[in-house]
């Protein structure tokens, strides 16, 4: 993870891929892919708890996010426990909710975080109860308009290290038609807002794209961490465009 700070450090940009099915060896074929990071999605994929477990093992050693279900301590501390390097939380819509994501993802005393890294523990060398906060990562989904309208609360909290954008609820929630690589001109106008305000926090900002052209334009506005598609997208696209090229000939 420190290589992906120290590109992000330098504002530099990172791929990541989306992770959206329950299975171990897609999960590797993603990490073979060459993305710089990989999100298991437990939100809207279909991925649980026990499927977790061999699908981090299927990745290793690429640094690996969860966007968990909801901002729900359980499932963020055994996200945590199952040894991931970040958390990427939902519908994160004022400084309260932040606060609470940020004591569940550390221990004390800077969170309440309760002590049992039951895979964690074997994946560093040093102890890991005094690692564990510079080893964890940390984005808030920023992606209603309450969210937008507290944005500068959101980013003041400490132990926040970053925001990531959904642009299909921020759509939504905006009035316009949920979609990815929006270009209506109010979500747009948000989007470069949430940006230009997390870098003036000096933290890091990220946003779920769906196509690499789009991703190429966020890239050059500034933001760090670019998604780009997902497994299930990758494969649907994939199996369409075979089937249309065997009728084409």
């Amino acid at each position: 993870m420190k290589r992906i700070l120290d590109l992000w450090k330098d504002q530099q940009s990172t791929l990541n891929g989306w992770i959206s099915l329950n299975n171990a060896f897609g999960a590797e074929v993603m990490a073979y892919a060459g993305f710089d990071t990989l999100t298991i999605d437990m939100q809207h994929g279909v991925s649980d708890y026990s499927s977790l477990i061999p699908m981090l093992q299927a990745i290793k050693p690429i640094p690996t996010f969860v966007r968990v279900p909801w901002l729900e301590e359980s499932s963020i501390m055994k996200s945590l426990d199952a040894g991931v390097n970040g958390i990427i939380c939902p519908m994160i819509n004022s400084k309260k909710d932040a606060q609470r994501l940020v004591k569940s993802c550390y221990y004390p005393p800077y969170g309440e975080r309760s002590f049992g890294p039951i895979r964690a523990k074997f994946l560093y060398k040093q102890n890991y109860f005094e690692v564990a906060k510079e080893e964890t990562f940390v984005f808030a989904m920023i992606e209603t308009k309450e969210a937008f309208e507290n944005l500068e609360e959101i980013l003041s909290v400490e132990g926040i290290d970053g925001v990531y954008i959904g642009p299909a609820d921020l759509s939504c929630s905006l009035g316009v038609t949920p979609k990815f690589d929006q270009e209506d001109e109010v979500v747009f106008q948000a989007i470069k807002l949430i940006l230009q305000k997390t870098k003036k926090y000096q933290k890091f900002c990220g946003i779920h794209n769906g196509s690499a052209a789009y991703a190429k334009k966020m890239e050059k506005l500034g933001f760090n961490f670019l998604t780009l598609g997902s497994d299930a997208i990758f494969m649907l696209e994939g199996a369409k465009k075979i089937i249309q090229d065997f009728h084409c000939n």
